[in-house]
């Protein structure tokens, strides 16, 4: 039992902390589930992520699902799912109508905002550094990933990020 309270409130952190949406949520979830709980290695987390990112749906309900039904079954798999949720629509029906659309001008909400963003983008870079560590082993991986974020900015997403994926692949078997 307790370890279902243990899941449900660490995908509910996890939840309340995604604000900025799925990259952000990668170091709560390391955070969490790798260093805090100790569920799931750090290479295991990397691998779900790697499948969560192939998969529909956003990466923090497939992570949740994942390691819920990897922690504790078919019950911990509802229960982390419905957990990493719950924050948002509790969120965005009650806080969104009462408050942000009152003081959407605000200028200390509009502030809180900006710094929040700047928070989140500390959140990306450090997801960028935890599953870059795990998946950039030499020089090569690197002139790879270089390549291929080059590409997506010279192409100013008109380039499907499925290519680039797709296209790595390819490069993979030709050069690994």
């Amino acid at each position: 039992m307790k370890l279902f309270v243990d899941l449900f409130v660490s995908f509910m952190i996890i939840g309340i902390g995604a604000y900025g949406g799925g990259m952000v949520t990668i170091p709560l979830i390391q955070h969490e589930i790798v260093t805090s709980r100790k569920w799931l290695a750090f290479k295991e987390m990397a691998e779900i992520f790697a499948i969560a990112q192939m998969t529909p749906g956003p990466i923090a309900i497939n992570s949740a699902t994942f390691t819920g039904f990897r922690v504790g079954g078919i019950i911990g798999s509802i229960l982390a799912t419905l957990a990493v949720v719950l924050p948002s629509i509790l969120i965005l029906n009650f806080l969104g109508s009462l408050i942000i659309d009152r003081y959407e001008n605000n200028n200390y909400l509009v502030r809180f905002r900006s710094g929040m963003q700047i928070g989140v983008l500390s959140l990306i870079f450090f997801a960028l550094w935890s599953y870059g560590s795990v998946a950039i082993k030499e020089w090569l991986d690197f002139g790879i990933a270089l390549a291929s974020f080059l590409m997506l900015i010279i192409f100013e997403g008109k380039l499907h990020p499925i290519i680039v994926i797709l296209a790595c692949g390819v490069i993979g078997i030709m050069v690994f």
